[in-house]
């Protein structure tokens, strides 16, 4: 069996966070080894050391989408592959293909023309082609059947986990430079796309009341795929890239985190910020419900004032954060990177 080891050379966005927990799951639980698992990785580019125990082979002469669809199929030939982070040979069969969510045919607006073009064209041919289409929830399942007409049947859901953020510990290093105070700001954290409703956030702090909370904003956007929403002038602190040890921190110490996002395939952030006894406020729609049940409070995303309301009662009240808190905390723990590389081991024990 062979795994599509192009996500090891990236920086860790959700998709990569995705495809190395499900990768450190697996090893670690036997469900891949060395002797009957090899990753295959672009040539010459460089790797974290963390994955040195992994049998790696680097291979090919080209580099991204082409290596894809080039070298790597010369590597695998007919042996099982598996793509963990949205792309892979698009001709190929005997295959499984996660697809995170249908974000480029819901939001093209989110994403350039070149890159909108090229992975609805791939999407829709892993659906003739792929044996099996992963994704992340039972929403995405059918955003991915409702706009590539990917039959049900083909589809399976390999959840997500936010226990990884616990796995190093806090670094408050962020808050030192910031001045930032435990429980005296909330916290947003993800790209900077459109679908993400920094706007709405903003024009919800400004129908707050005067409250002692900072609103700090974590992450950046990438101008080769995505539309940035302007940020300039609002007042937010923005701290940038953060580590996972720093982003737990700002997790723990945070009176909140919210985020209303339009449209997720999953929602990673919420789960992480759960899993660190961060009072979660979400979103009422897509992924979100699926994914926060009961351990979040819900907001309308196109509802700035609702927003502003759901706000309004967790800054305000400490009790309610702590409500919160412990709602978020049990939530969290139905989810294991440990159950979605079980699951994705039993789907490949098949193909």
């Amino acid at each position: 069996m062979f795994v599509n080891g192009r996500f090891l050379t990236q920086r860790i966005t959700g998709v990569q966070r995705f495809a190395r927990e499900m990768t450190q799951a697996s090893t670690e639980n036997g469900f891949w080894n060395r002797a009957d698992t090899s990753f295959v990785a672009p040539q010459d580019d460089a790797l974290s050391s963390e994955f040195s125990g992994l049998s790696i082979r680097h291979t090919g002469c080209f580099k991204g989408h082409v290596w894809e669809q080039v070298d790597l199929p010369r590597v695998v030939d007919d042996a099982l592959l598996i793509n963990l982070c949205n792309t892979g040979p698009v001709l190929k069969r005997r295959q499984i293909v996660v697809l995170h969510d249908a974000a480029v045919a819901v939001l093209p607006q989110n994403f350039t023309p070149a890159f909108r073009a090229w992975y609805q064209t791939m999407i829709r041919l892993y659906g003739r082609h792929a044996q099996i289409i992963g994704t992340v929830s039972c929403f995405s399942a059918g955003e991915i059947t409702k706009y590539f007409g990917i039959p049900s049947g083909k589809i399976e859901i390999i959840p997500e986990s936010g226990e990884h953020i616990l796995r190093e510990a806090a670094d408050d290093s962020l808050h030192r430079k910031f001045d930032l105070e435990t429980d005296g700001y909330f916290l947003a954290v993800s790209s900077r796309t459109q679908n993400k409703n920094f706007e709405g956030i903003i024009k919800a702090v400004a129908q707050l009341p005067p409250l002692p909370f900072k609103f700090v904003i974590v992450g950046g956007s990438d101008a080769k795929v995505f539309s940035a929403a302007p940020m300039n002038g609002t007042g937010a602190v923005e701290v940038g890239y953060a580590s996972d040890a720093q982003l737990r921190a700002l997790y723990e110490r945070a009176a909140c985190f919210v985020y209303p996002s339009f449209y997720e395939g999953f929602g990673l952030p919420p789960l992480e910020a759960m899993s660190c006894g961060c009072p979660v406020l979400v979103a009422n729609g897509s992924s979100l419900p699926e994914i926060c049940g009961a351990g979040a409070t819900y907001c309308d995303p196109y509802d700035p004032g609702d927003i502003a309301k759901k706000l309004s009662l967790l800054l305000g009240s400490q009790a309610a954060r702590n409500e919160a808190r412990a709602a978020g905390l049990a939530r969290a723990k139905e989810w294991t990177w440990e159950k979605a590389a079980r699951h994705l081991h039993e789907i490949s024990s098949g193909v």
